[in-house]
């Protein structure tokens, strides 16, 4: 299964992810996935993990352009999300193909 095929199924299924990005291992769970100025990307709301800018305690939005990631793996857990959902894709896409149903 790619990349793209992982995340999409994690968005249909609300279910967790381990992404390997940059050399940091971060748990996210996907939320959209879609384009932003015509490469492929995904907004996620990362709840435990590493990151160059740290990570918020309960977590933070992130969006990812899915040619960095290296792996995505499923994982066991809670579902995480955080607020203001439809402001946070509409910065992060310019087309959405996958969402997660609110």
């Amino acid at each position: 299964m790619t990349i793209h095929e992982t995340l999409r199924q994690a968005i249909a299924f609300k279910r967790c992810v381990r992404l390997r990005t940059a050399g940091f291992s971060r748990d996210i769970c996907p939320h959209a996935l879609g384009f932003k100025d015509g490469s492929p990307r995904l907004l996620a709301f990362q709840y435990d993990g590493s990151s160059v800018s740290g990570l918020s305690s309960g977590g933070q939005w992130r969006a990812f352009f899915v040619h960095d990631i290296a792996e995505a793996t499923p994982i066991e857990g809670r579902w995480h999300t955080g607020t203001n959902f439809v402001a946070k894709v509409e910065a992060c896409l310019d087309r959405v193909e996958y969402s997660v149903k609110h």
